[in-house]
C-alpha cells in the first residue's frame, strides 16, 4: 500500500509540473541566460564564457539576511562553500572551499572587495551596500590572484549607480534575536541534583567495596551518600542535608524549597534588532553615483553582549572625458562589539550548563533573604563564603557571570576607512590602460574591564586592560588589456602588476587597582601588570597575464600565469610561479543542437592550474610573517633584566604550500531554462605542506621549527540544480538544490611519521587518511557487576607474537586507536523554494550536512567522576547502578575520574538540517503606495537560523569544523524581523 501511494503522489507532481510548463508564460529567454554578467578576477564575463567553477549570489540572494557579517548567512546556498559560524553578533564565520588547504598554513580564502584584496572583517560592509558575491573555486577562475588565492576567491562588488536619474531606497526593520537551539539535557531542579550527588557517591561506595581488601568508608553506602551531601555548602531546603534522602533512596517529601535562582533565564534573554539603510542613486550621462548610510544595533540574547555598526558609502563613476574615466569607492564604517565569549570557567555558555541548579545567582543572608547595596542594586553570590551560613562553592569560586557581564566590559571598537580609486584609460580602440589603487585603514581598540566588586578581578582591586592596533594596506594594481575580434576570432589579453603591502602596529598594557570603581580609564588604576607592543610589516608582489579566446561563442580558452614574491620567505625561494589553463565547449550552439526544443544552452568545461599558499599559521590563529627568521621573545625572570628565549626557529628552506587544482564540469538549461544543472568535478593536490619538525629531545617543547613535511588530496563533485516548476503571469514557483561531496588524503607524511602518523589531538594524521580522523581509545563497554568502563588494549601474545585485542578497566593501559571516522561529512550542501504569487512572495532555504562524525566533549563532560558540584546530563539515569546493571553507560561516582574519559564513546553523526531562513513578502499596489509619495513599498516578515535537527539536543554540527563540541562557544543565534522597504 505504501508504494503504491509513493507512486501515485511522484505522478501527481509530474503532471502537476506538465501542466505549469503548458500553461506557463516564457518570461526568462535564452539569450537573457547566456547573456548574463558574472564578476571574475580583475573583471567581469559573460557567464557562457567561463571555463572555470564561478558561482555568484545577486543583491536579491542577500537582502534578507540579518548578519552583522554577510558570509554568516550564505550557508547551503552556494555548492562548495561550508560556513561555519559563531552566535556572536558581527563575528567572522569560518569558510572552507572544497574541502581543506592546509594542515599547518590557513585554509581560509580571500576576500576581494570592488577588486582590491580585502585585509578586514566584512561585518564593516552592510548587506544592503552588496550587489553581488561571487565564488571563484578552481585555478583556471582564481589563479590570476597567485599566492592568495590557493583556497578559493570570495569577490564582493558593492552596488554603484546605474540607471539614469535620481533613485532613493530606503529599509528599515525591527526584530528580535534569540538562542537558536536548546542546551543540553541537564538537571533543573535542586531536588533531582541533590538525589544524584548522593546516589554518585552511594554508587561509588558499591562499587569500592567490591575490590578486595576494601574498608567501608561509612557505615553504609547510604551514610556513605549523605556524608557526600553534607560537603556541597548550600543547602537550599528546609530540611538538614542527612535527612533529605530517605533509606530507600527517595527524596524527603517534606523537605521545602526555600529559594532557587534561574541562571540561564538571567544570562540568556530575547533581546531587540534594529537596522536602517538608505542608499541614493544619482546618475547622468557623465556621473554615475552611489551614496549610502546604514545603521545596525544587534544585541545578542547573551545580556551584554552585542554589535553596533554606522556606515557611510559614496562610489563615484565619472566619465572626465570618452576616453578617462575615474571610478572610486569611498566607505567609512564604525563598529562597536561586544563579546559574551570567554575561556575558563568565567564562560557564560559552559557556566549556565554546569553550574549545578542549587547555587544562587543572588546573594543572600543567614535567613535566605536577598541581599542589596546602598543604591537598592541587587548583590551577587560568589561562591566564595559570603553567602547564608558562610557556604562556598565547589565549583567556579569567585565567578558570577550574571553579576560579572553586567559589570565587566569585554569590548572591541573599530574604526575603518577604505578608499579604492580607479583610472581607466582608452589609449586607442580595444586597449585600455587601468590603475587601481587600494587603501584599507584600520584603527582597533581592544577593552577588557574587571569590576572591583566580585569575580577573580575583584581580589587584585579591579583590572583594566586595552589594546590599540594600527594597521593599513596600500594595494597598487596597473592593468593593460587588450580586445580584438577577427571574424569568428575573439581575444581577450590582459598584462598586470600588483604589489601589496600590509603594517600592523599595536601595544596593550593591563593595570590593577582602580580608584573609581566605575571608570575606564588608565588613569584610574595605580599598578601596571603588563606592558606591550608589537608590530609586523607584509609584502606581496606580483606579476601576471591572462589570455581569453572564444570561437564563434562555441569554443572558449582560457590561460593565465602570475609570478610572486612573498615576504614571509626567504630570498632565495620567495618567488613562485602559478598558473590556469581551462578550455570550455558551448556544444548548444553546434548545429546538431542550435534548435533543440529540450536543451537551451550546454557547456563542457576543463581546467587545471597551480597555485601557492604563504599564509603560515604559528598557533593555529596567529599568522607568521618571518617564516624564514628566528623569533625571540624577551623575559623577565624577576631580576628586571631581559632574558631572551627562542619561540620559534626559522627555516630558510621553508617555501610554499603549491595547490594543484583539476576541475572538470558540465552546465545545462532545459525545457526554455527552466531547468539548469551545474554538476563538477573537482581535484586539489596539496605538495609541501607546512608543518612542525620533529625536533631533538633536548629542546622539550621550548620552541618550533616549520618545514614542508607533506602531501594532501581533496577529490570530490558538486552539484547545484535549478528548477522553474511553474511561471505563470501572476504564479512562479522555483525550486533549488546544491550537493557536495569530497574525500581528502594525506598521501605523504616524513619518513619518521610514516608508520605511526603524526597525533593532533583528538586526530592523527596517517598517510591514507584525511585531515580530521580521530585517534581514540575504544570504548568495549561496562562491566555488569561494578560498572565499570571497559576499553580495548592491544597486547603480544606471547606464544603466537602476534598483535591481539583485549579489554581493560584501567583507562591508562588502554590503546589509542585510528578509529577510521572522520569529522568530514560525505555530503553537505543546501535546498530551498521560491514561491510569488501576484504581490506575495515567500523563500525558505535550508542547510544540511550528513555522513560525517563529531565529537560531543560537551556531553562527555556532563558524566564527570569528581567532587566538583557541577551539573550532571540528564541522561545519567542510562547509567550503571546497582540497580541497573545492564546499563549502556558506565559508572558515574565522585572518584572514579576516568570513567569518561576521551574515548569512542562520544562520538556522534554530525547529520543535520537546518531551517536557514524563511521570508514573507508582500508588495503594496503602486497606487497606494503613490499616495504616500512613493514609488514603491514593500512588507516582509523574515527570520534566520529558525530550527535544526540534529542527533543530539544542544550538539549544534554547523559551529565546528573539527566536529569537537566546543563549550565555550556562543551558541548559534536566531533572528526574526518585520520590515518595511520603500522606493522614491
Amino acid at each position: 500500500m505504501r508504494k503504491k501511494q509513493c507512486k501515485l503522489g511522484v505522478l501527481a507532481v509530474l503532471l502537476f509540473a506538465e501542466y505549469g510548463f503548458a500553461q506557463s508564460k516564457d518570461s526568462l529567454s535564452k539569450e537573457t541566460s547566456i547573456k548574463e554578467v558574472v564578476v571574475v578576477a580583475f573583471g567581469k564575463q559573460k557567464k557562457e564564457e567561463i571555463t572555470g567553477s564561478v558561482q555568484s549570489l545577486k543583491a536579491k540572494d542577500l537582502s534578507n539576511l540579518q548578519n552583522g557579517n554577510i558570509l554568516q548567512g550564505i550557508g547551503g546556498k552556494v555548492a562548495g562553500v561550508q560556513v561555519i559560524s559563531s552566535g556572536q553578533p558581527g563575528s567572522q564565520p569560518t569558510i572552507r572551499m572544497r574541502g581543506i588547504g592546509s594542515i599547518n598554513a590557513s585554509s581560509d580564502p580571500l576576500i576581494v572587495l570592488d577588486g582590491i584584496p580585502y585585509s578586514g572583517n566584512l561585518n564593516s560592509i552592510a548587506a544592503s551596500d552588496i550587489e553581488s558575491i561571487s565564488f571563484l573555486e578552481d585555478a583556471s577562475s582564481n589563479a590570476l590572484y597567485g599566492s592568495r588565492g590557493a583556497n578559493g576567491v570570495i569577490i564582493v562588488n558593492t552596488k554603484r549607480g546605474k540607471t539614469k536619474g535620481l533613485h532613493i531606497e530606503a529599509d528599515v526593520r525591527t526584530g528580535v534575536n534569540f538562542r537558536s537551539i536548546e542546551d543540553y539535557s541537564v538537571y533543573t531542579s535542586p531536588q533531582d541534583y541533590y538525589t544524584a550527588y548522593y546516589n554518585r557517591a552511594r554508587i561509588g561506595e558499591v562499587a569500592r567495596l567490591q575490590q578486595p581488601g576494601a574498608i567501608p568508608s561509612a557505615a553504609s553506602p547510604h551514610a556513605a551518600g549523605l556524608a557526600a551531601l553534607s560537603k556541597l555548602g548550600y543547602n537550599v531546603y528546609n530540611t538538614p542535608f542527612n535527612q533529605l534522602i530517605t533509606k530507600d533512596g527517595q527524596f524527603n517529601p517534606d523537605a521545602q524549597l526555600l529559594y532557587q535562582d534561574n541562571w540561564k533565564k538571567l544570562l540568556f534573554k530575547p533581546a531587540l534588532r534594529r537596522e536602517a539603510t538608505v542608499g541614493i542613486s544619482a546618475n547622468g550621462d557623465q556621473v554615475k553615483s552611489y551614496t549610502s548610510l546604514n545603521y545596525l544595533d544587534d544585541k545578542g540574547y547573551l545580556i551584554s553582549s552585542g554589535f553596533e555598526r554606522f556606515g557611510i558609502r559614496s562610489n563615484l563613476d565619472y566619465s572626465i572625458t570618452s576616453k578617462l574615466k575615474l571610478t572610486t569607492a569611498l566607505s567609512y564604517t564604525y563598529s562597536k562589539q561586544d563579546f559574551g565569549e570567554s575561556g575558563g570557567f568565567s564562560n557564560p555558555f559552559q557556566f549556565a550548563r554546569n553550574i549545578s541548579p542549587f547555587y544562587p545567582v543572588f546573594l543572600r543572608d543567614n535567613n535566605y533573604q536577598q541581599l542589596y547595596d546602598t543604591n537598592g542594586n541587587a548583590l551577587y553570590d560568589y561562591g566564595d563564603g559570603q553567602g547564608p551560613n558562610g557556604a562556598t562553592r565547589s565549583y567556579a569560586v569567585f565567578e558570577n557571570p550574571v553579576g560579572n557581564l553586567q559589570k565587566d566590559k569585554s569590548q572591541t571598537t573599530s574604526n575603518i576607512t577604505n578608499i579604492n580609486l580607479g583610472l581607466n584609460y582608452e589609449i586607442i580602440k580595444g586597449l585600455d590602460f587601468t590603475y587601481n589603487f587600494g587603501a584599507y585603514l584600520e584603527n582597533v581598540t581592544n577593552l577588557q574591564f574587571g569590576n572591583t566588586e566580585g569575580g577573580t578581578s575583584s581580589s587584585v582591586g579591579g583590572t583594566i586592560s586595552k589594546g590599540s592596533i594600527f594597521k593599513y594596506t596600500l594595494n597598487h594594481q596597473q592593468l593593460l588589456t587588450y580586445q580584438k575580434k577577427l571574424g569568428n576570432h575573439s581575444f581577450n589579453i590582459l598584462v598586470g602588476h600588483e604589489l601589496n603591502k600590509i603594517k600592523n602596529e599595536g601595544f596593550s598594557g593591563s593595570k590593577q587597582q582602580l580608584l573609581l570603581p566605575n571608570s575606564l580609564s588608565f588613569d584610574n588604576a595605580v599598578k601596571i601588570t603588563d606592558l606591550s607592543g608589537n608590530g609586523y610589516e607584509y609584502a606581496v608582489e606580483g606579476y601576471f597575464s591572462r589570455l581569453l579566446y572564444n570561437y564563434d561563442g562555441k569554443y572558449f580558452f582560457n590561460a593565465n600565469v602570475r609570478r610572486d614574491g612573498s615576504s614571509v620567505f626567504s630570498p632565495e625561494s620567495r618567488w613562485g610561479n602559478f598558473y590556469g589553463l581551462g578550455v570550455a565547449w558551448n556544444v548548444a550552439k553546434e548545429n546538431f543542437l542550435k534548435d533543440n526544443a529540450l536543451i537551451n544552452s550546454l557547456k563542457l568545461k576543463a581546467s587545471y592550474g597551480q597555485q601557492g599558499n604563504d599564509n603560515i599559521l604559528l598557533d593555529g590563529t596567529n599568522r607568521d610573517y618571518y617564516a624564514y627568521q628566528d623569533i625571540y621573545g624577551i623575559n623577565n625572570f624577576g631580576d628586571d633584566k631581559p632574558v631572551l628565549s627562542l619561540k620559534k626557529q626559522g627555516n630558510k628552506d621553508l617555501k610554499w604550500e603549491t595547490s594543484k587544482n583539476l576541475n572538470a564540469g558540465v552546465e545545462i538549461s532545459l525545457l526554455k531554462n527552466r531547468i539548469t544543472l551545474n554538476a563538477d568535478y573537482f581535484e586539489r593536490k596539496v605538495s609541501d605542506m607546512i608543518y612542525t619538525l620533529p625536533l631533538p629531545p633536548s629542546n622539550a617543547g621550548s620552541y618550533v621549527k616549520y618545514g614542508n613535511i607533506g602531501d594532501m588530496t581533496n577529490r570530490g563533485v558538486q552539484a547545484n540544480i535549478n528548477v522553474d516548476v511553474l511561471r505563470t503571469d501572476d504564479f512562479q514557483w522555483n525550486i533549488y538544490a546544491n550537493a557536495t561531496h569530497y574525500k581528502n588524503t594525506i598521501t605523504r607524511l616524513p619518513a619518521e611519521q610514516r608508520n605511526t602518523g603524526l597525533v593532533s589531538g583528538l586526530f592523527i594524521l596517517a598517510e591514507g587518511g584525511d585531515r580530521y580522523t580521530y585517534y581514540l581509545k575504544e570504548f568495549a563497554g561496562v562491566n555488569p557487576n561494578n560498572g565499570d568502563a571497559l576499553w580495548y588494549r592491544t597486547v603480544i601474545n606471547p606464544t603466537t607474537q602476534k598483535e591481539e585485542k583485549t579489554i581493560t578497566n584501567n583507562y591508562k593501559e588502554a590503546t589509542d586507536y585510528n578509529t577510521g571516522k572522520s569529522a568530514i561529512p560525505k555530503v553537505y550542501g543546501g535546498f530551498g523554494t521560491d514561491v510569488t504569487y501576484k504581490r506575495l512572495n515567500l523563500s525558505v532555504n535550508f542547510a544540511y550536512q550528513f555522513g560525517g562524525y563529531g565529537y560531543d566533549d560537551i556531553y562527555r563532560s556532563l558524566f564527570h567522576s569528581d567532587t566538583y558540584a557541577s551539573n550532571y546530563s540528564t541522561d545519567l539515569d542510562k547509567t550503571w547502578t546497582p540497580e541497573n546493571p545492564g546499563a549502556a553507560l558506565p559508572r558515574v561516582d565522585l572518584t572514579s575520574t576516568n570513567q569518561n574519559g576521551n574515548s569512542t564513546l562520544y562520538l556522534i553523526k554530525s547529520d543535520y538540517i537546518s531551517l536557514q531562513d524563511v521570508t514573507l513578502s508582500y508588495q503594496l499596489p503602486d497606487d497606494f503606495a503613490g499616495q504616500a509619495g512613493l514609488s514603491g513599498l514593500k512588507v516582509y516578515l523574515t527570520g534566520n537560523n529558525l530550527y535544526l535537527w540534529s542527533k543530539r539536543k544542544g550538539y549544534d554540527p554547523r559551529t565546528s569544523l573539527t566536529g569537537v563540541s566546543d563549550s565555550y562557544k556562543y551558541s548559534t543565534l536566531s533572528s526574526v524581523s518585520l520590515g518595511f522597504k520603500l522606493t522614491f
